[in-house]
């Protein structure tokens, strides 16, 4: 330590510059002619100032040995205080984390003990090291590290280590009391690093160092509060995570993104993020919650595998986070040893509810998890004591909405913490107590969806429908299915409002395929359940459950009946049907609903009655009627849909556009606030037609492209059909004919596919158009052949313009060859004519 640094204990206690000079070279143990000589000066000189040194810092002799070995201890000791805060330098940047410097600059001057928190990995250490090399308001930190110290044993050496206490400071109240005088003079900051495994130790210390000093500062770091009087606790969270997206810019506005993205660089020279790998950094940063240590492990394997390929191994993420860097603590050098650091700590209650909190996929309040985790040998009781230990050792998240707590496991610490429920062999149980809960919840939450308080049931369902995802997977994987059923029929047609998800479709896969049917009243059920949902993908397959469940119901109640008939009319599209034809089944439901007080399914029948009229006034009429009901009845979601069906009749007969822009914006609006994905959807649909009806093509491509994944992701086809259509009427005004036609091409597959004559029809039409357009009247005319062997016309109704061109273009012979080859030819063929 040079002349030029002038510790706060020798100012405070009047030293000058000169003694300043001589102090040190006392400390060297140099002679008073040692000293003249290397200073210029007398040897009287230098005796006055060892003098003066004596009588300030404690000696009132300079002759006398001990009292000048003062002056040699006091400097050996500020020496390694100089030593000691000379603190560690990074070796890579430091990314992030503005806001918690500027929040941490302000708190480390106001108060005395400031505890930085966070799980294992979190950057706890860098942050505060960073920090104590920007602060400039305390004297220069001090690192004591703990990490060395087993636990549970003694702090004291340490603590002298750090502060450069030499001979004789052992431990016991010896130590304790150097160590207390060593910082009872003037100012000292200390960061005190990895608590968590010694807590009640270096709490003890601290707590005695802060009443009986008072000019230190203390910044430590742990995984939970130290619990002294005085300590104000930060909790450090992990880096923000960027929104999906092929933005660059917009992916590496995130700091994650940009630690991911600074350390791959570091490890593989030339990475950077672009629009083709943002993505999949974006995903990796997400599903690594924006932990530090997580981040930086994963991009040092972009030496062996592109971020894509990175991506896709994260699900085994202990087996590829690994091989830190050297030099770095043993705990992180992988992500399985981070954790296991912390989870070693805990005591048997605290590892056993740590495992069950696992089955949570998303978050969870607290009531929630003592219903579900609270069975032996866990109790209610139990966790009241528990649970707050959990989250004082941050290996539980938590977060405040108004007045209720919401608490999570990071998916790295969830999945760590699950592993170690598998090995105990005690996972099934856990998750069978949480998927009979929340599929139970969903079940009992249907007649709120259907109207009574429909706002809270969709926010229910939306909040847990992770729950009731991870509910269905072990529901699905048992012998018996009937927990799944009284789940998926439970809800019934309560879907309609939920609105498709393509989920939903992979569950009844599995059920319809590896499973024998229900029997009894919940067959009946889930049959009606499966014609409602089929009808999205399969409208043939969905009509065989229709009519199952028709064929079941005669022994069953009244409302079983009632839904039965519902299911018929609204599978029917427009078909005869042996009950009697689409519009009669409806009414004879509607009788029964109204007999049956159930105004819910008495307007969901009426709104089918609607789409079922032919006349588009009277349908429009019909449907209004059944939006207004719905709007009685408190159910939002289908009012928004009525609308929207509306407003799609409105635009295919060309009529009312205007009124169809204002149902579409009310439609929208419901859609919004209710937070029904589908029927945004729906209305997004209906937006982009309406343009496209009034020639506004260039505004209408792009949201048809758009929309067309969104409905493939939920698994509704026929509405992807439709965003087919759009896109291929929107190259086709442009002129380009060959994308059109594969456009139209794929919506007459998936047409097919989905058995539904209306889009059927629509399809082969639309395809005719193009053809003719493109110059191949000949399967123009084919195509329309087949169009009209689906839906014939009537000899009173005027001759469409197409079919009368392609007569002239074709000659009657060969129209009619067209024709009759259209109408032999199996609708399977079509799309590949």
């Amino acid at each position: 330590m040079g002349s030029d640094v002038f510790p706060d204990e020798l100012r405070a206690a009047g030293v000058t510059p000169r003694e300043l000079e001589i102090f040190w070279l006392v400390g060297d143990r140099l002679h008073n002619q040692e000293i003249a000589d290397a200073l210029h000066v007398s040897e009287r000189t230098v005796e006055s100032h060892v003098s003066a040194l004596l009588r300030k810092l404690g000696g009132p002799d300079r002759r006398a040995a001990p009292n000048r070995r003062i002056l040699v201890e006091t400097a050996e000791r500020l020496r390694a205080l100089r030593d000691a805060a000379a603190l560690p330098k990074p070796i890579s940047s430091f990314v992030g984390r503005g806001r918690e410097i500027d929040d941490l600059r302000r708190l480390v001057r106001e108060n005395r003990l400031l505890t930085l928190t966070g799980p294992a990995g979190a950057g706890k250490t860098r942050l505060a090291l960073r920090l104590a090399n920007s602060v400039t308001a305390l004297p220069p930190a001090v690192l004591v590290d703990f990490a060395r110290v087993p636990p549970g044993q003694s702090v004291e050496r340490e603590f002298a280590d750090a502060l450069g206490l030499v001979a004789g400071d052992g431990e016991g109240g010896g130590s304790r009391a150097r160590i207390r005088a060593a910082l009872a003079k003037g100012r000292h900051w200390l960061l005190v690093d990895n608590c968590e495994h010694v807590a009640d130790g270096a709490a003890a210390l601290l707590a005695d160092l802060l009443a009986t000093t008072r000019g230190l500062h203390v910044l430590a770091t742990s995984h939970g509060p130290l619990r002294v009087a005085g300590e104000v606790v930060y909790e450090v969270p992990p880096l923000a995570v960027p929104e999906e997206g092929d933005d660059p810019a917009a992916v590496l506005s995130a700091a994650s993104a940009r630690l991911f993205a600074d350390r791959a660089a570091a490890v593989s020279p030339g990475f950077e993020v672009t629009s083709d790998n943002a993505r999949h950094v974006a995903v990796i940063c997400r599903r690594l919650d924006g932990l530090p240590l997580a981040i930086e492990l994963a991009a040092a394997r972009t030496r062996a595998f592109s971020a894509a390929e990175l991506r896709t191994r994260l699900d085994d993420r202990f087996a590829v986070l690994t091989d830190g860097p050297h030099g770095s603590p043993a705990r992180h050098r992988t992500l399985e040893e981070a954790l296991d650091w912390s989870y070693e700590l805990l005591s048997g209650e605290e590892r056993l509810l740590f495992e069950r909190c696992s089955v949570f996929p998303s978050t969870f309040d607290y009531d929630t998890a003592t219903r579900i985790l609270g069975y032996p040998p866990l109790s209610s009781a139990t966790l009241v004591q528990v649970f707050p230990r959990l989250l004082d050792r941050s290996l539980i998240s938590r977060r405040r909405r108004d007045e209720t707590t919401e608490y999570w496991l990071l998916d790295s610490v969830r999945q760590f913490a699950h592993r170690r429920l598998e090995a105990s062999g005690t996972a099934d149980v856990a998750r069978e107590q949480h998927a009979r809960h929340h599929l139970g919840q969903g079940v009992a939450a249907l007649s709120d969806l259907c109207g009574r308080d429909q706002a809270a049931a969709l926010r229910w369902f939306g909040h847990h429908w992770a729950d009731l995802r991870a509910g269905m997977q072990w529901a699905l994987q048992q012998p018996e299915t009937t927990v799944a059923w009284e789940f998926l029929a439970g809800i019934g047609t309560g879907w309609e409002v939920l609105g498709a998800r393509g989920e939903l479709f992979d569950w009844l896969g599995t059920l319809l395929d590896e499973h024998p049917f229900p029997q009894g009243s919940l067959g009946v059920r889930a049959a009606i359940t499966c014609a409602f949902l089929l009808d999205y993908q399969d409208t043939e397959r969905a009509r065989r459950f229709a009519e199952q469940a028709y064929e079941r119901a005669g022994s069953a109640s009244a409302r079983d009946r009632a839904l039965a008939l519902l299911a018929l009319g609204w599978t029917a599209r427009a078909a005869a049907v042996e009950q009697g034809s689409e519009f009669e089944v409806l009414e004879r439901a509607v009788s029964l609903f109204e007999r049956l007080g159930d105004d819910w399914h008495r307007a969901l029948t009426l709104f089918r009655l609607g789409l079922s009229v032919p006349d588009t006034s009277a349908a429009l009429t019909r449907l209004a009627d059944a939006a207004d009901l719905f709007e009685r009845l408190h159910n939002p979601v289908k009012r928004s849909n009525c609308l929207f069906h509306m407003a799609n009749l409105a635009i295919e007969d060309r009529v009312r556009l205007d009124e169809a822009a204002t149902w579409l914006a009310e439609a929208g609006r419901l859609a919004g606030t209710s937070g029904n994905e589908h029927e945004r959807l729906h209305t997004e649909l209906a937006l982009a037609r309406l343009d496209q009806a009034r020639e506004d093509h260039t505004a209408a491509g792009p949201r048809f492209a758009r929309l067309l994944s969104e409905f493939r992701q939920i698994g509704d086809l026929r509405c992807a059909a439709r965003c087919l259509h759009g896109l291929g009427g929107a190259v086709a005004s442009a002129g380009d004919h060959g994308p059109a036609r594969r456009h139209l091409a794929e919506a007459l597959e998936i047409a097919v596919g989905l058995g539904d004559r209306n889009v059927l029809v629509t399809s082969l039409l639309l395809l005719a158009d193009a053809d003719h357009a493109a110059g191949r009247s000949d399967r123009a005319a084919i195509l329309l052949g087949a169009a009209e062997n689906l839906a014939p016309r009537s000899p009173a109704s005027p001759e469409p313009p197409l079919r009368a061109v392609l007569r002239e273009r074709l000659g009657p012979a060969g129209f009619a060859t067209a024709l009759a080859t259209g109408r032999s030819t199996p609708l399977t063929a079509l799309p590949s004519l």
